[in-house]
């Protein structure tokens, strides 16, 4: 293992990093950098990829929200590849195929350095499945190089936007990204003047009900009154939920009297669970349709049965559609129309959906620090203790075991049952989209308080 570390860290020593700042960065700084990097992303997504001709079908449609890319640009695959790197080295760190102790300094470092040169690794597989799938069509060798070149180069760029944003902004670029193309969906769908093609109507909902009547409150496809409503119900619901919490109490043990609490949402995990469970979603899109596009009617009855389980396809109006397989069964079923045309598999996409919710939560919490005895470790290390107990990390660990395995479940259910919700209701960006994007704001907005009241009582930094 320690031979491997080294060739890891070799590795990585001569890839490039964005520096970490030697000295605090002031806040006005912090958001000055994320809204370059947020201007640069928004650049990004305007520039074609060179050698293709542009495409009215977009294979990764449903998951574009959560990939943060753009149809036909050159950061099509958006973050993707980067999340799926993320969540193949969690899954293997949280089962201890990777025995790896996150709260050592130099496991954690260990792993930042694997996260990284996964991250490269699943760039370059992915932009070649993705050409190599059929996306663009039949290309030649020299177009599909090129065309690989940029899809790689898209996504390493983002990489390290997102480094830049990470060390020197407010929040991640991985954030902001998913916000910047949730916030556009939406204002886009509910607002857009512009007629939609093949369609003689208005795309945006609220233009909609001014040049249509009654007529806005349903219209099939398009956006509508009633997805626009479903949109906002869902926004209120994860928002309220996002603020219900538990209080734990707890006393510093050297000042007596003095009462301290940590409290545990109910959305203890936070986005998570639902970035990761899309992403895997899309992932499955990717290399399904990569394998049928090479295997799906191979003379080999086995391999050809096995591409079948990942995903069928057929082909619709000259694009490669979905009707089978694993592939199918996780595409989301948008709108009541989809579920009443295939009520089979929006139940077993909801039951795949709520499970995978409900497993990355607790893998989450079980590698990131979150669970019941890596928090009592921080609470005895900042001698924080239960009211009338001793200093004890025991009875603090199983006093919190049953409220955080609680919360735990609860937040992956509750997320897995909103998102599902909100795809059947057709409200307008995903169930997934409402839940990142509400998310992230609330988090984005706690960073800015945090770091503004750091600015006004710098001692604070001791208690937080």
């Amino acid at each position: 293992m320690g031979l491997f570390r080294n060739i890891v860290r070799g590795i990585v020593s001569f890839i490039p990093e964005v520096e970490t700042p030697k000295m605090k960065v002031p806040l006005r700084s912090k958001l000055l950098w994320s809204g370059i990097v947020l201007i640069l992303y928004f650049i990004l997504t305007e520039i074609p990829l060179y050698g293709v001709a542009p495409s009215r079908y977009d294979r990764l449609a449903t998951f574009r929200i959560i990939f943060a890319g753009s149809q036909g640009s050159i950061v099509e695959l958006g973050i993707g590849p980067i999340v799926t790197a993320g969540i193949i080295l969690e899954l293997l760190v949280g089962s201890k195929i990777i025995p790896l102790d996150l709260t050592d300094p130099d496991d954690r470092s260990f792993f930042q350095a694997s996260q990284k040169l996964a991250s490269i690794l699943f760039i370059v597989v992915t932009a070649a499945l993705y050409v190599a799938g059929g996306q663009y069509g039949v290309l030649d060798r020299r177009t599909s190089f090129l065309v690989w070149l940029q899809l790689a180069a898209g996504c390493f760029i983002l990489m390290y936007l997102d480094e830049v944003s990470s060390k020197w902004g407010i929040a991640s670029g991985i954030s902001l990204f998913i916000l910047a193309g949730i916030a556009q969906t939406v204002f886009w769908a509910a607002f857009s003047p512009f007629t939609a093609p093949d369609v003689d109507r208005v795309v945006g909902a609220i233009p909609a009900l001014l040049t249509e009547g009654a007529m806005a409150i349903t219209r099939g496809g398009l956006p509508d009154i009633a997805k626009l409503t479903a949109t906002f119900i869902v926004f209120v619901a994860v928002a309220v939920a996002y603020d219900v919490k538990i209080v734990f109490p707890l006393s510093f043990a050297r000042i007596g009297g003095y009462k301290a609490s940590y409290p545990l949402r109910l959305l203890y995990v936070s986005n998570i669970p639902i970035i990761f469970t899309s992403a895997l979603f899309g992932d499955i899109a990717i290399v399904s349709q990569t394998l049928w596009s090479r295997f799906g009617y191979s003379d080999n009855e086995y391999l050809r049965m096995l591409v079948r389980i990942i995903g069928e396809y057929q082909y619709v109006e000259g694009n490669l559609v979905p009707k089978g397989g694993l592939a199918y069964y996780t595409q989301p079923p948008y709108g009541m129309l989809s579920f009443s045309a295939d009520p089979l598999r929006a139940a077993i996409y909801g039951i795949i959906l709520i499970i995978l919710c409900v497993v990355f939560s607790v893998i989450w919490v079980l590698t990131s620090g979150m669970d019941a005895d890596s928090v009592a470790d921080q609470l005895v290390s900042q001698e924080l203790v239960m009211p009338g107990m001793r200093v004890s990390r025991k009875i603090i660990a199983n006093r919190l075991r049953r409220y955080i395995n609680s919360v735990t479940l609860l937040g992956g259910l509750f997320i897995g049952v909103i998102a599902l919700l909100a795809d059947l209701t057709g409200a307008l960006g995903s169930g997934s989209g409402i839940l990142l994007g509400v998310t992230i704001t609330y988090s984005i907005y706690e960073s800015l308080m945090k770091e503004r009241l750091l600015e006004i009582y710098p001692i604070a930094k001791r208690f937080l």
